[in-house]
């Protein structure tokens, strides 16, 4: 059946009016990622300056820092990763970048020091995390002294990085050596799994 002229009219809108709705929704999923990774870098340049005051040396001093405040500087070569860490894996944590598992060792004490980070939004500062190979060099800054670590070989079995389900917490399980873990989403855009990589402490050195 041939539709009246109003029945054209009210479909073009319809059609019109999906086709705006389709569009939105199309912008919103590019513009998503980019709006996160502008509120992190905001966030960051807060986090550098909170990192130089008197408070929060005194309050890592006491093991006291709260979640959400930074805890670490982390630098990455291989990856291209310069960021602000701060304490805890909450949301508000997260946010920021990257956080230290809170039920973790502090930079540079012996047993497994963990922090995770994310890979597509929010400065995705562990982006690229499955570029690390044995030797590569992280180093972590605290307000008192200076830590570098190196990517350990392949392990119990696997390699590393390596990819484990998201159910999986034995990576950040307690170590009795002093390493890192780092963990971040896999693949990127999902949380279906975890990619995971290691590294183990060569060198401490106390800042002046």
């Amino acid at each position: 059946m041939e539709l009246s002229q109003q029945g054209r009219r009210k479909l073009a809108v319809a059609l019109a009016g999906l086709a705006a709705i389709t569009a939105l929704g199309s912008a919103g999923f590019f513009m998503y990622p980019l709006y996160t990774d502008w509120q992190a870098n905001r966030t960051q340049s807060d986090l550098r300056e909170q990192f130089q005051t008197a408070s929060l040396k005194a309050d890592y001093a006491a093991g006291e820092v709260q979640d959400a405040s930074p805890l670490t500087r982390i630098i990455i070569p291989a990856m291209g990763t310069d960021t602000i860490v701060v304490e805890g894996t909450s949301n508000k944590a997260l946010n920021t970048g990257a956080g230290h598992y809170p039920n973790t060792p502090l930079p540079g004490e012996p047993g497994n020091v963990a922090i995770a980070g994310h890979r597509t939004t929010y400065g995705k500062p562990f982006s690229n995390l499955e570029v690390l190979r044995p030797g590569d060099q992280i180093t972590l800054i605290t307000p008192f002294a200076e830590h570098l670590y190196e990517v350990i070989e392949p392990f119990d079995g696997h390699s590393n990085p390596w990819i484990t389900t998201a159910s999986d917490w034995s990576a950040v399980n307690p170590t009795t050596d002093a390493t890192l873990t780092l963990t971040t989403c896999h693949p990127k855009g999902s949380d279906k799994q975890r990619l995971i990589a290691r590294a183990k402490l060569v060198e401490s050195k106390e800042i002046a």
